[in-house]
């Protein structure tokens, strides 16, 4: 069975699809990997990526019964100059589902699919307008990744939001990536404050630099960002 990864933030714009998408492009350099776009406020991995999707969906898999293995693997779209590498575009066009009726639907084909590695790009699940339980979807999440890494920021007002929804949501197990971008003290003291108020959430420090002018080029030309000795840090 393939290992399945979750990945997400505490709210938009802290670069779950960008940490997602450079995770997958780091782990099949030398595995098969499928990228899944589960971000249930419209996916923009394809659109990252530049892919074309030719009408492949998340949403060709969402119906009133849980996915087949093979109707997922269907979806997925092959990403040139990668060929270890698939992703299954997200939602286009409209909202989805909260992030535990998502997964009731394709988390158990997820957990079917061939290759080595299935990472989901879940976008910000524990803290949208209209959630009913940020809890049943931390749990919810928990009960189909075995892994889940949970990127934030290093920016304290960021930083005091995402505590406040993880601490509410209480994920059963899931690890801090920090997007380093600010000074190294101020950036310590950041770390030391989760690891203070989140002491049941391990952060896996010194994996992700946040890297303006690389982002900009991975948005202008699908190039994804080099995440150096990542997969020997997360031992993946």
């Amino acid at each position: 069975m393939a290992l399945l990864i979750g990945v997400y933030t505490t709210r938009a714009g802290q670069t779950s699809t960008y940490w997602a998408v450079s995770l997958a492009w780091a782990l099949s350099d030398r595995r098969s990997v499928t990228l899944v776009d589960c971000d249930m406020e419209g996916g923009t991995v394809a659109d990252l990526l530049y892919l074309r999707t030719d009408d492949r969906s998340l949403a060709n898999c969402v119906g009133d019964r849980p996915a087949r293995p093979a109707e997922l693997e269907e979806q997925a779209v092959a990403v040139p100059h990668r060929p270890s590498l698939r992703v299954v575009p997200g939602l286009r066009g409209s909202y989805g589902f909260e992030i535990s009726d998502c997964l009731r639907r394709v988390g158990p084909a997820m957990t079917g699919m061939g290759g080595d590695v299935v990472i989901a790009d879940l976008g910000h699940p524990l803290a949208h307008p209209g959630l009913r339980s940020p809890r049943t979807s931390a749990e919810a999440i928990c009960s189909v990744f075995q892994r889940v890494f949970v990127g934030l920021r290093d920016e304290p007002a960021l930083v005091a939001r995402s505590i406040t929804v993880l601490r509410a949501a209480r994920p059963p197990h899931g690890e801090i990536v920090i997007c380093r971008q600010r000074s190294r003290q101020l950036h310590r003291e950041i770390a030391a404050t989760i690891e203070r108020e989140l002491p049941d959430l391990p952060i896996r420090d010194g994996v992700w630099h946040w890297d303006d002018r690389g982002a900009a080029r991975m948005a202008d030309g699908g190039a994804p960002l080099t995440l150096n000795g990542v997969v020997a840090e997360l031992r993946l």
